[in-house]
């Protein structure tokens, strides 16, 4: 026991080093071999898919994937090629790969009339800036009526993943969360999702953006796109980032006046689930039996998305932050579009807030103990007061654009997207 002592004392620091180098590698493998196993596991899942007979009438379903190579610092390639395509092949999908090179790529690409044709489905490999750009980029399309029924799926491989949270909302880790997502389009399970059109008023010839999520602008929202900047804060970067834009600019308000009907919005409809599929080994003989089903395609409205030109209300806001989000990331049932905007904020509110909201990942209008001011709209116009000289952005579904005018407008239920839903609906229940 001496000796064991003796040599301990003469070696502590290799000792030392050893057993945390011997500790560190004994961890990662075993997160590999537990993420392998998860794999394993998701691979027999969708090899059932894969091994069901297709119709002798059938045709395998084609998905086009919008990839953004940049996302996740680089490593959503090797991430998505490594959890999500093996799942996609299994299952006999035929999947069309298509990576975009710079931003606002994706748009472009996803409004080319040849990009979605004979497209089964969609699937957005990346965060909500790039989901934003392919639904942008399909629904100003001369046939968007058409593309907007292609279902849509989300491989959440972005810094942010707001709309793929709601979507599949257990999160034990990230390979079973990218493996969840590609399951889900796998078994074709889709929910709706509300999109709101933004059309900037300074030019007319403008094309709108569509967003599944909002537009944040202000001093936290401000704060929040530096947050990466301060990494060497370690856990205090995000307080620090709220001090920071506290130094900056206070007391920092934005000006706007604000025009909007207060009109009854619309709930979520439900309808009957569709028939079982015939699998009888006669209705593969006789294959004309099952495919004689009549579907009436919903006609489109014209006023869908028409502005309004009058208002009912005006009323000038002045606050630390204006939000204007949809209900897709809530339980509400209502589709509609909620305009917030915060109430006189201290110094010590603000960064107190803004900490809060960052570290239990919840916007801070949804932050209990604050009393904004929130109404539910179908439209409203917003004219910013920027005074002269001075930049300000807003943030729509977390990109960056510069403020302006706008007109906004939600369109319910205008999307399908693949989601989990035994997760979605268990997680919409009360408590």
């Amino acid at each position: 026991m001496a000796a064991v002592w003796r040599f301990y004392r003469n070696h502590w620091k290799k000792l030392t080093f050893g057993g945390a180098a011997v500790a560190f590698l004994g961890r990662y493998l075993n997160n590999q071999y537990q993420e392998n196993l998860v794999r394993r596991e998701f691979c027999d899942r969708a090899q059932e898919y894969g091994k069901q007979p297709l119709h002798c009438m059938g045709q395998t379903r084609k998905v086009v994937v919008f990839l953004n190579p940049a996302a996740c610092k680089g490593q959503a390639r090797k991430k998505f090629e490594k959890n999500a395509v093996p799942l996609l092949h299994l299952a006999g999908l035929e999947v069309t790969i298509i990576e975009t090179d710079y931003e606002g790529h994706a748009k472009a690409l996803a409004s080319f009339p040849e990009t979605l044709q004979r497209t089964d489905a969609v699937v957005v490999a990346g965060g909500d800036g790039t989901i934003m750009e392919v639904v942008t980029g399909m629904l100003r399309r001369s046939d968007q009526f058409q593309t907007s029924k292609i279902p849509i799926g989300i491989i959440p491989l972005g810094r942010n993943n707001s709309l793929a949270t709601s979507l599949f909302a257990s999160r034990e880790s990230e390979v079973r969360w990218i493996a969840e997502s590609a399951m889900a389009v796998i078994k074709e399970l889709t929910c709706p999702v509300d999109v709101m059109r933004i059309q900037p008023l300074q030019d007319e010839n403008s094309k709108p953006v569509f967003a599944t999520l909002g537009i944040r602008w202000g001093a936290f929202r401000d704060a929040e796109q530096n947050l990466d900047k301060y990494w060497y804060m370690g856990p205090l970067k995000q307080r620090f980032a709220y001090i920071k834009r506290l130094m900056k600019d206070w007391p920092s308000e934005v000006s706007a006046v604000l025009s909007y009907n207060v009109q009854p919005v619309e709930t979520v409809r439900t309808k009957d689930p569709e028939p079982e599929p015939d699998t009888s080994w006669w209705a593969w003989l006789w294959p004309w039996r099952s495919t004689q089903k009549v579907i009436i395609e919903p006609e489109e409205d014209p006023n869908e998305a028409v502005m309004p030109d009058s208002w009912d209300t005006e009323r000038r806001v002045s606050a630390v932050e204006f939000t204007a989000s949809t209900t897709n990331t809530t339980t509400s049932k209502e589709k509609c579009i909620v305009v917030s905007s915060s109430p006189k904020l201290s110094r010590e509110d603000f960064v107190n807030l803004g900490d809060l909201s960052a570290s239990t990942k919840t916007p801070p209008q949804d932050v209990p103990g604050h009393d904004w001011s929130k109404v539910q709209v179908d439209a409203f116009q917003l004219e910013p007061q920027i005074p002269e000289g001075k930049e300000s952005w807003f943030s729509i579904d977390n990109e960056p654009y510069e403020v302006m005018p706008i007109k906004v407008k939600i369109l319910p239920n205008k999307l399908r997207f693949f989601c989990n839903k035994e997760e979605r609906l268990a997680s919409s229940q009360p408590l």
